[in-house]
């Protein structure tokens, strides 16, 4: 399988979940001229009126290294060939292997920041996330009780935050993000090799419910973060955090500019 065959196969499969069928942002594809390795992405805006202010939204992406590029142009056969001499051309080679990013985000408008919820509803606000989202991507392969593959993960809640004077952090924006491992079709030119290897069509499948699902969970989260740090009263040891203008009096008893909120 090459390069234009996988995209289009990931591409048909996140609109088949409806991934694709929502308004779009930028959707690039880049090749580094030094290592020869492409990239795809495509942003995803989310449109729900739950989440505001923040604004959902989630990155879909692959790399394709140039070691798929050199086995996609030629069958394993001839790679092997080439590389160990005809006497190693039957020697067994590894599967291919193709990781696709999913990255989520909420931030809120340009220059705006919230309060940082307090640890009892921030940190299990948190975990539950990370659990559902666990479901969809951690897997693992082990062998006699080993440890031998991860095929997916996801990591910790990151936080974008602000840091004013006095030392009092403000958030301007929430993001995760997970990979899973897809099997890429090897190119044999034996046909019975050939046949063996299966099409990634269905896995393909598979991972974009998991994406849909992922996004579902996420703007759900978002949707129950924004009520909590709306109805929830801030704590009362915050310390105000002095504005860069205060409304105050100059000389002459006229009133200055106005508090920036």
């Amino acid at each position: 399988m090459r390069y234009d065959e996988f995209r289009d196969q990931l591409k048909i499969a996140l609109h088949n979940a409806g991934l694709l069928g929502q308004r779009l942002g930028n959707l690039t594809e880049t090749i580094d001229l030094e290592s020869m390795e492409r990239r795809w992405k495509v942003h995803v805006i989310g449109t729900s009126n739950d989440t505001e202010p923040f604004h959902v939204t989630a990155k879909i992406a692959f790399n394709w290294n140039p070691f798929n590029i050199a086995r996609s142009y030629t069958c394993e056969e001839d790679l092997l060939t080439e590389l160990l001499g005809r006497a190693k051309s039957s020697a067994k080679t590894e599967p291919r292997f193709a990781r696709v990013d999913l990255e989520l985000y909420a931030r809120l408008p340009n220059g705006s920041t919230t309060a940082i919820p307090e640890a009892q509803t921030f940190g299990p606000w948190a975990d539950s996330i990370k659990q559902k989202l666990d479901k969809a991507f951690t897997e693992s392969k082990r062998r006699h009780g080993r440890l031998v593959a991860v095929l997916g993960a996801v990591e910790e809640i990151n936080v974008e935050s602000n840091c004013y004077s006095a030392g009092r952090l403000s958030v301007t924006g929430v993001s995760i993000a997970g990979f899973r491992i897809v099997r890429v079709p090897r190119m044999w030119d034996d046909p019975d090799r050939r046949d063996a290897e299966k099409d990634p069509s269905a896995e393909l499948s598979k991972l974009a419910q998991k994406f849909k699902y992922s996004l579902d969970e996420w703007r759900s989260g978002i949707a129950a973060l924004v009520k909590w740090i709306r109805y929830t009263p801030p704590p009362d040891d915050v310390i105000p955090v002095e504005q860069p203008f205060e409304e105050k009096e100059d000389e002459d008893g006229e009133e200055g500019p106005e508090t920036i909120h």
